[in-house]
């Protein structure tokens, strides 16, 4: 748990010390991420406005990890997410499909185009993309992935 104390939290990739972004990382995705690679932008903020938390991740991921992950994040393929019963409706009309209920996919990489980091790779058809189960305008996660690289982006607002 983080302080309720009105204070916005920023940590950088190329800040001096990265032992407790590693940490916070490590927490938020599973499994531990190796520096070589690892590239993020975190900011959390909880106060008298609320909570407002954008997180931004790249870094390598092997296959041993990606159960870990996909089960700590509780993550849905989009496809699977689009369909659901509960949700579906919900999510497509996060990622800007609200009228659309064949193929999402191109909803999705524009969605995650337009709000990923610089240092994120651009998501399009190479790259296995999942949801947050029950993301949704106000809390939402989307990671992306291929071959041994994961991108995490996530924003939290209430």
């Amino acid at each position: 748990m983080r302080p309720y104390d009105g204070i916005e939290y920023q940590y950088k990739h190329d800040d001096a010390k990265q032992e407790e972004s590693i940490q916070i990382i490590a927490n938020l995705i599973g499994f531990q991420p190796v520096p070589d690679g690892l590239f993020y932008s975190l900011n959390f903020y909880a106060g008298g406005t609320g909570v407002d938390d954008r997180i931004a991740v790249r870094c390598r991921i092997d296959e041993a990890s990606w159960p870990v992950a996909a089960q700590k994040l509780r993550l849905r393929y989009y496809v699977d997410a689009a369909q659901d019963p509960a949700w579906g409706e919900d999510f497509r009309w996060l990622i800007g499909a609200e009228d659309v209920h064949d193929a999402v996919d191109q909803y999705c990489c524009q969605f995650i185009n337009s709000r990923k980091r610089d240092f994120q790779d651009r998501a399009d058809e190479n790259w296995n993309i999942f949801f947050a189960d029950e993301s949704d305008v106000n809390a939402w996660c989307v990671v992306w992935h291929a071959n041994d690289r994961l991108n995490y982006l996530s924003f939290d607002q209430g």
